[in-house]
């Protein structure tokens, strides 16, 4: 056996040890008969254990409807500390908890919680994190070893939909009989705090840029990401077209453009923590980007944004709505000249 097919081994047996151990400690699942009384609901958890940009900004629509179903609850979020800061400042959050929470998790008495993990894939974490809360009633997506944690299962969603609907119908699921807004009505939502916006404004023009700028987000994971030349000759093309251009990135692209030779008149933007970097991009004419959380970021923000789709299903991540254009070329990454062009509609536009 290779050390490498020992190591699969190893994990395996972990997980299944770990799961074993958490069966015996976490509270057994009850049935349930109907649905939630809303009128008894008054402290609600959200569990989202996968804590990236994109997964949090895709839930506020429904920690929204939470607020529609449930309005004299208290509303908390749960997630991994990274990007809690995109949830700061959201009228529909109460507070926002991290790992550290969970010792005491149950002495909050939670009434309802939810395990907002994807519809797809089951997971552990999240499912233990939202046993561990102790609430009342559990609700989650039935798939894999759901039941064993949660007991308020929903229908995995059949029919191709949005992932913000897909979180959505979690909520729907729990609340059958409230007035909610519509899954078409539906959008991400990120909010500023007091003076953000104007300190974000004053960052943006430090840099030499103006209202008709456009920023080039860099970053991407593995088959999504571009090449910096990719992005070099978009940028020319700003720069030559009268207008001003800014790469913006992670540590990793900073990485990717070292002993690289910018050109001329094209700006790289400092690497700035998540609410610094949100209050200077949404200063943008508008924003390119492939899938990756700035993406839901910049659309959450009203920035017009090029979204690029080339190995993700845009029907479920991307933003098929006004001001925004959606450039799909399954399985190949497109080329400068099609970005070029739904970038050139796009900012021609009226904003």
């Amino acid at each position: 056996m290779s050390l490498k097919d020992l190591g699969k081994r190893l994990e395996t047996q972990g997980k299944a040890a770990l799961r074993a151990t958490l069966l015996r400690l976490l509270p057994k699942p009850r049935p349930h008969e109907g649905p939630a009384d809303a009128s008894k609901v008054r402290r609600v958890l959200a569990v989202r254990h996968d804590a990236r940009l994109g997964n949090l900004l895709l839930l506020t629509p429904a920690l929204r409807l939470i607020k529609e179903a449930f309005p004299g609850a208290r509303v908390e979020v749960l997630l991994a500390d990274r990007y809690g800061d995109a949830l700061k400042h959201n009228p529909c959050v109460d507070e926002i908890l991290t790992a550290k929470a969970l010792p005491g998790l149950r002495l909050r008495r939670y009434d309802l919680a939810f395990d907002f993990s994807p519809q797809h894939s089951f997971s552990l974490s999240s499912a233990a994190w939202t046993a561990m809360s102790g609430a009342k009633r559990r609700v989650g997506f039935d798939r894999g070893d759901a039941a064993k944690f949660l007991d308020d299962l929903a229908p995995v969603p059949g029919a191709r939909a949005h992932e913000t609907a897909n979180l959505a119908s979690l909520v729907r699921h729990a609340a059958p009989g409230a007035a909610l807004s519509s899954d078409a009505s539906l959008r991400t939502a990120y909010y500023f705090g007091p003076g953000e916006k104007d300190a974000g404004a004053k960052a943006w023009a430090s840099w030499g840029l103006d209202k008709e700028s456009v920023a080039l987000f860099l970053g991407a994971r593995a088959e999504k990401r571009l090449e910096p030349e990719w992005f070099f000759d978009l940028g020319e093309r700003l720069v030559r077209s009268g207008r001003k251009a800014v790469l913006t990135g992670g540590p990793a692209e900073r990485k990717l453009l070292e002993g690289r030779a910018i050109p001329p008149g094209v700006v790289v933007a400092p690497e700035l923590p998540l609410r610094d970097f949100a209050a200077a991009i949404v200063n943008a004419r508008a924003v390119l980007t492939a899938d990756t959380g700035p993406m839901h970021l910049a659309v959450a923000l009203g920035v017009p944004t090029v979204q690029l789709f080339s190995h993700t299903e845009p029907w479920r991540f991307g933003y098929d709505l006004p001001g925004h254009a959606l450039l799909e070329t399954p399985g190949r990454h497109p080329t400068t000249d099609e970005a070029w062009a739904a970038l050139s509609r796009l900012v021609s536009g009226s904003r």
